[in-house]
């Protein structure tokens, strides 16, 4: 019997797209552009017959038959990606499920994977990247990487808001601190070479500001702990997470406010510039953490990528 069988590549950018609600973050996860993602949703509609997605001026949402859809292929790519990892991993390898939010994953942490997998070559190392807040253990997460605020833990009500929740339960975790996040403002040397120059903070005011969606508030709390009140015009630009925003800061559309740690690792880094270098840095509401399963079975493995990751973190402190 003839199988009629929607095309897998279509199939797999749609099940991102679904699982993030963001084309933009489908794209980071698959290393792909957003218009390959677009791209292909739009073929695999026309395949189907039916719209999977509402788009939005800002967010998608999935329509019935979206999330229907959704919930199958979810089921199909997990089923097969597990017996993909049966069929080519040795008897002895283990595999290591590291969930971490988009941005740390593409500009920190998979850069440096090479070397832990050459150091531990029979430790096999899933990176899957979200959001939203782990469950690591109805997920079956081993290791996360993830910003935000511990149970209970308080900080300086001046310091920026960061409102992401880690996880889902804490039962049974363990965190390290791997870097405070502190905001820093950047901007194209390009952009800066045409624009009024920034002396004071309450100079950004009257700037052009690109703002990101997963910190709405970002510029405002950041402006209020240095004693300048802002409240944005309404108009400004916006971008879905923080590498979307190092990108319209190096293509000259204002600037961007980005935890200091995702700058270091961002490509382009040299064509731009950090604003007022010298002032007081002021940290927020909330640091990156790795998180980790206390008692799970492939401790030993745990333990190997948690001080790998640490000494990265200190290498990397150093420089």
């Amino acid at each position: 019997m003839s199988r009629r069988l929607p095309p897998l590549l279509a199939t797999r950018y749609f099940e991102a797209a679904a699982r993030h609600l963001s084309f933009t973050q489908a794209a980071e996860e698959l290393f792909v552009t957003q218009g390959a993602i677009s791209l292909q949703i739009r073929k695999l509609e026309e395949f189907v017959g039916t719209p999977l997605f509402i788009r939005h001026a800002r967010h998608i949402e999935l329509t019935g038959a979206g999330q229907q859809f959704y919930e199958a292929c979810h089921v199909l790519l997990e089923g097969l990606e597990k017996a993909m990892r049966d069929l080519t991993s040795p008897q002895h390898q283990q595999t290591l499920t590291v969930s971490t939010i988009p941005t740390i994953g593409t500009l920190w942490l998979m850069p440096r994977l090479a070397s832990f997998t050459s150091r531990h070559p029979d430790i096999e190392v899933r990176v899957v990247s979200d959001i939203r807040p782990a469950d690591m253990q109805s997920d079956n997460i081993d290791v996360a990487l993830r910003v935000g605020k511990l149970p209970g833990q308080r900080y300086p009500e001046h310091f920026p808001a960061v409102n992401l929740v880690m996880l889902e339960k804490w039962t049974d975790i363990e965190a390290d601190l791997l870097f405070h996040d502190v905001m820093v403002p950047v901007a194209s040397k390009a952009w800066c070479d045409t624009q009024p120059a920034i002396r004071h903070v309450a100079d950004f005011k009257t700037a052009s500001l690109v703002h990101t969606a997963s910190r709405p508030h970002a510029w405002r709390e950041w402006l209020k702990a240095y004693g300048v009140e802002y409240k944005p015009p309404g108009h400004e630009p916006e971008y879905g997470h923080f590498y979307i925003s190092l990108g319209a800061a190096q293509d000259h559309k204002g600037i961007a406010l980005i935890p200091e740690v995702l700058l270091r690792g961002y490509p382009g880094r040299n064509e731009l510039d950090v604003l007022l270098p010298g002032i007081e840095p002021v940290r927020s509401a909330g640091d990156y953490y790795l998180l980790t399963r206390a008692s799970s079975p492939k401790r030993a493995a745990i333990q190997k990528f948690r001080a790998w990751v640490l000494d990265e973190v200190e290498a990397a402190s150093s420089h």
